[in-house]
């Protein structure tokens, strides 16, 4: 294989590797992260006088916006949780029912190829997350308006959280496929 095409093809598959990765986020795992170690793995490996190649300044920027990613994530739900007087009972349910109702529902709704996966996961999600704020409210003995309210919260705060770390990866993909080549 010509010596000019093997940096073109990494440049490739660096993009497309960030694009799984991504996908690997709205699956609820940590692509993200995925990307991060892959940009930095081609800045190692790509020559840097080649056309085709990524610099260490963007893997520091890529590390830093997966780090905003996830405070954002963190943050967004668990202000929402807080502003509505959550115990820490029902965040860590929340939590935990947020993993598993994401998971549910990206089964439910791989049905419907690409977005109905993606609807489903932010849909199981939601409802996951609801369903362990509004156990860890009622196991803590309050009322039902409370416990609802505070689901409610938390549902709509782990949403925007994930909507606003996936947006942080799109960037991410972006940024990595601008430095691969151009």
């Amino acid at each position: 294989m010509n010596s000019h095409i093997l940096p073109f093809v990494g440049a490739v598959l660096l993009v497309l590797g960030s694009l799984f990765a991504w996908f690997l986020t709205v699956l609820q795992l940590p692509g993200n992260w995925l990307m991060v170690l892959l940009t930095a793995l081609a800045a190692w490996l790509m020559p840097e006088e080649s056309r085709f190649s990524v610099g260490w300044l963007t893997v520091g920027i890529v590390f830093g916006l997966a780090v905003v990613g996830e405070v954002l994530e963190l943050a967004v739900g668990t202000v929402a949780a807080k502003k509505q007087g959550a115990s820490r009972r029902a965040v860590g349910l929340a939590l935990l029912g947020g993993i598993v109702g994401a998971m549910s529902g990206a089964g439910g709704g791989s049905v419907i190829p690409v977005f109905g996966t993606l609807f489903g996961i932010l849909a199981g999600g939601a409802g996951g997350a609801f369903l362990g704020a509004y156990l860890g409210e009622t196991w803590k003995g309050r009322s039902e308006s409370q416990a609802v309210a505070v689901g409610r919260a938390v549902a709509i705060g782990r949403t925007l959280g994930v909507l606003g770390k996936l947006s942080v990866g799109v960037v991410m993909v972006l940024i990595v496929a601008w430095d691969a080549f151009f």
